[in-house]
């Protein structure tokens, strides 16, 4: 590969499983490919969120629950419900076996608005998964 630079990164052991399970599975030849298959596609997921204007969206999280968390949750829901046009949450257990909770927000307005949002909720402490989906 021509310009490549080689770095170290570290994975909990469960995660490390996960990854050699989906190289498999998915038939990638390493498990390079794989994460820079997963950051590409978070580049791009990212970027979405730089338009103008209005938008459209969905907003995944998944994190511990404390009460922290809750207050800050909530805080956050009061300084954007403008653009929160609907929210469902749930409790789920991760396949490490720990209870998490999930936040799912349809999102709609201003997009500098939803990526303010969405920069502030995955600040949130023991989050493990978050997802931006704008349309």
């Amino acid at each position: 590969m021509v310009n490549v630079e080689r770095i170290s990164i570290s994975f909990p052991k469960f995660l490390l499983k996960e990854i050699d399970e989906l190289v498999k599975s998915k038939g990638y030849s390493s498990r390079s490919e794989l994460i820079r298959d997963a950051v590409r596609k978070y580049v791009l997921e990212s970027n979405s969120l730089d338009r103008e204007g209005e938008v459209s969206g969905i907003i995944i999280l998944v994190y511990k629950p404390t009460k922290e968390n809750m207050e800050k949750l909530n805080e956050l829901y009061l300084k954007h419900k403008e653009i929160i046009k609907s929210m469902c949450h749930g409790y789920i257990k991760t396949s490490c076996g720990k209870d998490k909770k999930t936040e799912l927000f349809i999102v709609s307005g201003d997009c500098k608005e939803i990526k303010s949002f969405y920069e502030e909720l995955i600040k949130i402490d023991n989050k493990i998964f978050d997802k931006v989906i704008i349309f």
